[in-house]
C-alpha cells in the first residue's frame, strides 16, 4: 500500500465496507447483524465518520462481507 494518511485511510476505508456492503445487498442493520451487533450504529460509524477499527474488528467486517482483509483495503477498486 502506498503511503497514505490516516484520515484518508479512513475515509477509504468508509467508502469500501460502503461499496461492498451495497454489491451484497445488504441495509447497515443487515451488516451490523453479521457482525453480532444490535444497532447499525457501528457501520454507518465506519461508513460517515470513517472510525478506526481494530484488526480484530477488520477481520470481522471483512468476514461479514464475504472478502479477505486485502479485498477489503484494496482502495483502488473504489468507484471514482
Amino acid at each position: 500500500m502506498n503511503d497514505i494518511s490516516v484520515p484518508d485511510f479512513k475515509k477509504n476505508l468508509g467508502q469500501r465496507i460502503k461499496q461492498l456492503r451495497l454489491g451484497l445487498g445488504l441495509t447497515q442493520q443487515q451488516l451490523a447483524s453479521r457482525m453480532g451487533y444490535k444497532d447499525k450504529q457501528v457501520v454507518n460509524r465506519y461508513e460517515m465518520d470513517g472510525a478506526n477499527p481494530t484488526a480484530y474488528s477488520l477481520m470481522q467486517i471483512a468476514g461479514s462481507l464475504e472478502v479477505s482483509l486485502d479485498e477489503l483495503i484494496d482502495f483502488s477498486k473504489l468507484d471514482s
